[in-house]
């Protein structure tokens, strides 16, 4: 391999070495670098590490932390130079201007709005709180705001998030200036809650459990900041605006109105308010109350204008525009990265072009101007250039299970691209530490729905993940240690495609909700799908451990991902072409639960290469393990088993909630029967024999309960 795959490095910031001659930073860092120093000479190992990296994502260097036992918590850059003995990494920082943590992002969505922070862990935690905006922070802490390069925010709507402390304000008021300076079109400092701690910032907010409405609450309430008057004409703004009064507002509203009338507007079956508009070449789809098209309504006022329109005339503009996308505009159906017309299936492949793929019964193709409206969400991410040709075998070098476990998660892939799909089945990846798990979501995610967060928190409530279903095609919830019952029951309604309503946040009688299935993959080292509910809409993996001798670094892993992955999507694209060519002729014998998604993938098998049965016998030897495990895991089960198999399996059982507890504390031990897992009241059991049942059918034991007169009762038998 060769450098003529990466861009041209480019070396800057020359100073001199001690003995005078010049040593020059190297940015990108090429690919065949010396590998990265595992520890720092007197810090030791780093506790956290973050990567900065150009607008085409290639590494320019890092910044990590490192635990200090008296002075607590330390910060080092790493970057890599060139000097009079060679290359190679530094613990020194980049030459002015520094390069801006999250540049990647800022440059990949120019219509997105900016929040700051201080620090990289704060960004971090705003990015994953404001999934909305791009998170970003610059090197070197609260004292070197004026050595980093902001020229970057110019023409956006920057908010500043700042830690609660002296020298926090003080970081905020530097990047504000120079914000300003560098042209942004909006500058905003976030005003903190009262009674927070000295130091409080975005990553404690993220540990307290905040909520991305609550975090919105205060962007939406940042006071703007009043730019100089050199700073406003460098911005573009509208000098008479200045004093915060709009003395103009009905007319600069209709040029505003005049100047976005090239936009059609029109709604969904639901009553949301869309626009499609034409952006180099191509038409685009935004929900009317986005930021990207009220971004785009900004900018096409300054250029009919020269002018900023004022947020007031924004806001009564967008309302309008919403009255008449439902009063004069059409009603379409919308696509959100997949999609079915009748006829064809449809993948948005999420890049800047806004190109769709169209796959029939015969094959498949790119399709430059799609007929069909695909909406996106602003942390959506591009799949590759499909490439025709490859075998999907490419793909099984990098899934470290079981042959039956790869079939399976196969068959997972192709359903979570099926554009018709009323229901997804959930895959939960399970194995030891050091298995790959988290690697694994976010490797099987790039197929099918690649997002600049790739892997997600549990959410706390139903409004998260209502907020998170609406930004995902799929939901990948990473590290899971347990799954309760509330989360199992919400997780289950998504695979199936119930609805979800709730209050929205700080209203009365407005709802938020969602409608319709969403894929899921979730990982954690304990088993997940203990609950039987969850088992039966679920497909439990393995992943084995990796030894030392195979693991690979984070960069060949996936540098060989990446050249390997248009392929593999391409192979997955000819599964979904059989399938759409075979669905409707396939019968299965017997119909599991996830019965369409059974049938999906059997009519995939000839596009998978496939013999006929292979994926059914794999999907019913998970389905067996993952029954055994849900009925070990219930203690209820297993001492009615018990119970009925030993004393009462000629003739079965019937009696009440009270007489079932007394027979089942007499054989279970006094240490289970003292457990929190035990029912200890009659009720309780009532509950826990509903839950039993499935396991206990596996076992071919019925549980039913029925009412004769003032009894209920509850019937045990064995059938054969």
């Amino acid at each position: 391999m060769n450098g003529d795959h990466f861009k041209p490095l480019v070396t800057v910031g020359k100073r001199p070495a001690g003995d005078g001659q010049l040593l020059r930073c190297i940015m990108p860092v090429p690919p065949h670098a010396p590998a990265v120093p595992e520890r720092h000479p007197k810090l030791g190992r780093p506790s956290a590490t973050w990567t900065y990296r150009n607008e085409s994502g290639d590494l320019l260097g890092y910044v990590l932390r490192f635990e200090e036992n008296h002075d607590g918590k330390s910060f080092r850059p790493l970057t890599f130079w060139e000097g009079p003995g060679g290359r190679e990494w530094r613990w020194e920082s980049w030459p002015t201007p520094r390069p801006l943590y999250g540049y990647d992002r800022l440059v990949r969505y120019p219509a997105v709005p900016v929040v700051v922070c201080e620090g990289e862990k704060s960004a971090d935690a705003a990015q994953h709180l404001l999934p909305d905006y791009i998170a970003i922070t610059s090197p070197a802490g609260s004292k070197s705001a004026s050595k980093a390069d902001w020229s970057p925010l110019k023409g956006r709507d920057v908010t500043i998030w700042p830690d609660a402390d002296a020298p926090g304000m003080a970081y905020a008021q530097a990047v504000a200036e120079l914000a300003a300076k560098a042209g942004a079109k909006s500058v905003a400092v976030v005003t903190l809650p009262d009674g927070v701690p000295k130091g409080w910032d975005l990553g404690d907010a993220l540990a307290e459990g905040w909520t991305t409405e609550l975090a919105l609450s205060l962007i939406r309430t940042a006071k703007p900041v009043r730019a100089t008057q050199h700073h406003r004409k460098q911005a573009g703004m509208d000098a008479g605006a200045e004093d915060g009064k709009d003395h103009h507002r009905p007319r600069q509203r209709d040029q505003l109105l005049d100047a976005v009338s090239e936009a059609e507007l029109w709604h969904d079956e639901h009553g949301t308010v869309y626009a499609s508009i034409m952006v180099n070449g191509h038409y685009e789809h935004w929900k009317v109350m986005s930021s990207t098209f009220q971004g785009w309504v900004a900018g096409r006022f300054y250029k009919a204008t020269g002018g900023a329109v004022s947020t007031a005339t924004l806001t009564d503009a967008m309302r309008v525009l919403a009255v008449r996308a439902i009063e004069d505009g059409a009603c379409h159906e919308t696509m959100f990265r997949t999609g079915w017309d009748g006829v064809n299936c449809w993948l948005d492949l999420g890049d800047a072009a806004w190109r769709a793929v169209r796959v029939w019964g015969d094959g498949w193709e790119p399709v430059d101007h799609p007929p069909v409206r695909f909406i996106r969400s602003e942390t959506m991410m591009a799949l590759p250039e499909p490439e025709a040709g490859h075998l999907l075998e490419e793909l099984r070098g990098f899934i470290n299970a079981s042959d039956d476990d790869y079939t399976l998660i196969v068959g997972w892939l192709v359903a979570a691209l099926w554009g018709r799909a009323a229901s997804y089945p959930i895959l939960a990846l399970g194995g030891e530490q050091g298995s790959g798990k988290s690697t694994m979501s976010r490797l099987l995610r790039s197929l099918v729905d690649p997002s600049a967060v790739a892997g997600l928190s549990p959410p706390k409530d139903e409004r998260d993940l209502i907020v998170a279903a609406g930004l995902n095609h799929v939901l990948s919830f990473d590290n899971l240690s347990k799954i309760d019952g509330s989360l199992s029951d919400s997780l289950c309604r998504l695979s199936t495609g119930a609805g979800f309503l709730t209050r929205k946040l700080h209203t009365d009688t407005e709802a938020s909700w969602f409608a319709g299935a969403r894929p899921q993959i979730m990982n954690g080292i304990p088993s997940l799908t203990e609950r039987a509910d969850l088992a039966d809409r679920s497909i439990a993996v393995r992943l084995f451990r990796i030894s030392e001798q195979e693991r690979q670094s984070e960069d060949d892993f996936w540098f060989a991902w990446e050249r390997a992955r248009p392929g593999i999507f391409g192979a997955l694209l000819d599964a979904l072409s059989a399938a759409v060519r075979r669905y409707h002729e396939v019968r299965l014998d017997r119909l599991p639960r996830m019965a369409d998604f059974a049938k999906l993938v059997v009519a995939a098998e000839p596009g998978l290469g496939w013999e006929a049965g292979t994926f059914m016998s794999a999907y019913n030897a998970n389905r067996e393990t993952t029954s055994e495990a849900v009925f070990e895991a219930d203690p209820v089960a297993v001492a009615i088993h018990r119970f009925i198999t030993t004393k009462h399996a000629e003739c079965g059982w019937e009696g009440t909630a009270a007489e079932l507890l007394t027979e089942l504390n007499q054989i279970v031990p006094e240490d289970q029967r003292r457990s929190r897992f035990w029912p200890q009241k009659v009720n309780a059991l009532g509950s826990a024999v509903d839950r039993a049942a499935p396991a206990l059918r596996h076992k071919d034991i019925a549980v039913e309960k029925r009412h004769t007169g003032a009894a209920r009762l509850i019937t045990i038998v064995v059938f054969k």
